[in-house]
């Protein structure tokens, strides 16, 4: 949630609710998502005898690297809301990309072996995420002020003062 509502803060309105609250919504979803397509192909290519015990070992090796987005969170919002940088779509995905190395040495240390698969997977998980992010990000970003106009647009109906007729 830190990481969305420090990317959708407006320069000029750091405080504006609409980009806060969306952006922790978004956050949210990308993290939650990101969460499950890293399970899912971790899942696919760790198959085993025992299909309880290597989906514990795929969830609880992401749910430990997902850990270290925290630090890149703080970073972040401590560089939007204190230092006021505005380009901070790189810190998010080199953040997203820890995560992929993290479960990848995780897994490897509660198998006890690296296996090259897991750290393909994890990477092109991770690569995907990050690309999404950044892309995606131009477009995504515009929905704030979409939220916004409307709720104004509303606001200034149901106020009387609406559209002429």
């Amino acid at each position: 949630m830190l990481l969305g509502a420090s990317a959708f803060a407006n320069p000029v309105d750091k405080h504006n609710p609409y980009n806060l609250v969306i952006g922790m919504i978004i956050g949210l979803f990308f993290g939650w998502l990101f969460k499950r397509f890293m399970y899912g192909f971790l899942g696919m290519v760790n198959r085993a005898k025992d299909k309880y015990q290597a989906k514990r070992l795929v969830r609880y090796a992401t749910d430990v690297a997902m850990l270290f987005l925290v630090p890149f969170a703080l970073m972040l919002t401590t560089a939007v809301f204190y230092m006021n940088w505005t380009g901070i779509s790189g810190l998010i995905s080199a953040g997203l990309m820890a995560v992929g190395t993290a479960a990848s040495i995780e897994l490897g240390k509660l198998k006890g072996k690296q296996e090259i698969r897991n750290t393909l997977t994890t990477s092109m998980v991770a690569f995907l995420f990050s690309m999404i992010w950044i892309v995606g990000f131009q477009y995504v970003s515009r929905v704030p002020a979409w939220v916004e106009g409307a709720v104004i647009f509303i606001g200034s109906l149901m106020s009387g003062g609406g559209l002429p007729l």
